[in-house]
């Protein structure tokens, strides 16, 4: 029963104390210390970026078209493999080996090549790891 005494008692109190409210110039207070965000541009990139980004895709589709035209397979032996392969792709690069060949005869210029070549992958094998360390 006491209760029900002090919940009337709480209840009556309630009522009496006046209900808070913000002062006038809340909100505009509020809404002034929120900062605006941009709104984000959609960035237009150049075609060139596309086209660099298509070219491995390219170049595997015409490795692939190539091997299949060249090939031995029935109905796709347009060009005939082994025919095509030795009768005209070798006898056109068989002058640039034949010059490389001599060219690597001389022990000079197959020591520059080796130190290039060194020097060239210790630069590449530098650059991919400064690279991943940096970030």
């Amino acid at each position: 029963m006491d209760d029900v005494i002090n919940d009337d008692f709480l209840a009556e109190l309630i009522k009496k104390v006046p209900l808070e409210s913000p002062s006038d110039e809340f909100v505009n207070n509020v809404m002034a210390g929120i900062e605006t965000v941009p709104v984000p541009v959609v960035e237009q990139r150049p075609s060139f970026y596309w086209l660099r980004s298509s070219l491995p895709y390219l170049g595997i589709g015409i490795i692939v078209v190539l091997i299949l035209v060249s090939s031995d397979i029935p109905y796709l032996n347009f060009m005939g493999g082994k025919v095509f392969f030795s009768s005209l792709f070798l006898k056109v690069f068989q002058p640039l080996w034949i010059s490389m060949k001599a060219l690597l005869s001389s022990k000079f210029i197959t020591y520059s090549l080796l130190i290039g070549v060194s020097a060239g992958f210790l630069f590449i094998v530098d650059k991919l790891f400064s690279r991943r360390f940096s970030a």
